[in-house]
C-alpha cells in the first residue's frame, strides 16, 4: 500500500558515530574524534539507522528494523530488490552525543515500470518522537528485477543530473581496503553479500561486494574533503544513483564539478573504468562562501 506511514524507533551512541566514519574511510578529526572542536555525526550517517534501529549488536537481515519498515509491493514475478537510487537531505543536524528518543517513518510512495521490472520509490523521516521535530528526509528507489503485470501509481522521486561538458574541477582518488566492507557493515548492514563468498557466488558475483551505501559516503567525504573540509554544518543533501558494483580494495575516483553550491560529482572504479555512482550531486548551504 502506498502512502501508509511505518514507525520504527532507532538510536545510536557517540560510538556509532566514530564506527561509521572509520567505515566511509573518513580521516578529518571532525568526524572521527570525539573530542575535536567541531565533532559531528557524519552527514550521511542516518541513512544506516534503518537497519539497525535500536540494536547495539550485530543483527540478522533482513534486521528487525527493516522487518518493521514499510513492506516493499509484492509485485508478480519479482525476484530480488536492488538499491537503485538515494537521496539524504540534513534538515537539522543530529546530536553527536547520541540520542535514544528518535523514530524512522516510511512510506511507500510510488511504483513505476522501468526496464525490465519496476522501481519502487519510498520516503523516510527521521523524526524526534516527542516533538515531531524532523531532522532527515530520505528518499530511495528500489530496482524490484522481473516485476510484472502492475499499473504505475503514486510519483516518483528520480530526477536526471547532466554532467557539466568541461573538464572536472576537482578529481579525487579514494582507495578502498580489502577490508572496507568487513568494517563498514558493524554500522548495521549485515547483508551477507558483502561478506560471505558462496552468498555473493550464488548471487552472480565473484566475490562479496562493497555496500553501495559505503561507496555513496566515502563519496560524499571526497566532495566535503574539497570544498568545505572545517565545517560539517555546511552539507544540506546527497543525491546519488547507484551504476555498478565496487570490489573492496578497489580505488574510487570522484570527479566533481562546482556548480554554485551543488557539487555534481561522478564515482569511477579506477581499475575498470565503469561508472559505480552516476546521476550525483551534493547541496551545500548556498551562502557558503566556496
Amino acid at each position: 500500500m502506498l502512502n501508509q506511514w511505518a514507525e520504527v524507533p532507532v538510536s545510536y551512541m557517540t560510538r556509532d558515530l566514530l564506527l561509521y566514519s572509520v567505515g566511509i574511510g573518513a580521516t578529518n578529526l571532525n568526524y572521527i574524534y570525539e573530542f575535536a572542536d567541531e565533532f559531528a555525526a557524519f552527514p550521511t550517517y542516518p541513512v544506516v539507522l534503518g537497519f539497525k534501529g535500536t540494536d547495539q549488536d550485530a543483527v540478522s537481515f533482513p534486521s528487525p528494523a527493516m522487518l518493521s519498515a514499510a513492506k516493499m509491493p509484492g509485485l508478480p514475478g519479482t525476484k530480488v530488490g536492488l538499491d537503485g537510487e538515494r537521496f539524504i537531505e540534513k534538515v537539522k543536524a543530529i546530536d553527536p552525543d547520541g540520542a535514544d528518543n528518535l523514530v524512522l517513518k516510511t512510506r511507500n510512495v510510488g511504483v513505476h515500470k522501468k526496464g525490465s521490472g519496476a522501481s519502487c520509490d519510498t520516503e523516510a523521516l527521521l523524526v524526534d518522537k516527542d516533538t515531531g521535530e524532523v531532522y532527515y528526509k530520505m528518499l530511495s528507489a528500489s530496482f524490484l528485477v522481473g516485476a510484472r503485470d502492475f499499473k504505475d501509481s503514486g510519483v516518483s522521486n528520480s530526477q536526471k543530473i547532466a554532467v557539466p561538458k568541461r573538464t572536472p574541477d576537482s578529481v579525487v582518488e579514494v582507495p578502498t581496503s580489502p577490508r572496507q566492507a568487513e568494517i563498514y557493515r558493524l554500522s548495521g548492514d549485515y547483508n551477507p553479500l558483502h561478506i560471505d563468498p558462496a552468498f555473493a557466488k550464488m548471487n552472480g558475483f565473484e566475490a562479496p561486494i562493497l555496500h553501495g551505501l559505503c561507496s555513496l559516503g566515502m563519496s560524499c567525504n571526497a566532495v566535503m574533503d574539497t570544498y568545505c573540509p572545517e565545517d560539517p554544518e555546511l552539507f544540506k543533501a546527497i543525491n546519488v544513483r547507484f551504476a555498478s558494483p565496487v570490489l573492496p580494495g578497489q580505488t574510487l575516483v570522484v570527479e566533481m564539478w562546482k556548480e554554485g553550491s551543488r557539487i555534481i560529482f561522478l564515482t569511477k572504479v579506477k581499475e575498470t573504468g565503469k561508472t559505480c555512482i552516476s546521476n550525483a550531486y551534493v547541496d551545500l548551504v548556498p551562502q557558503a562562501k566556496l
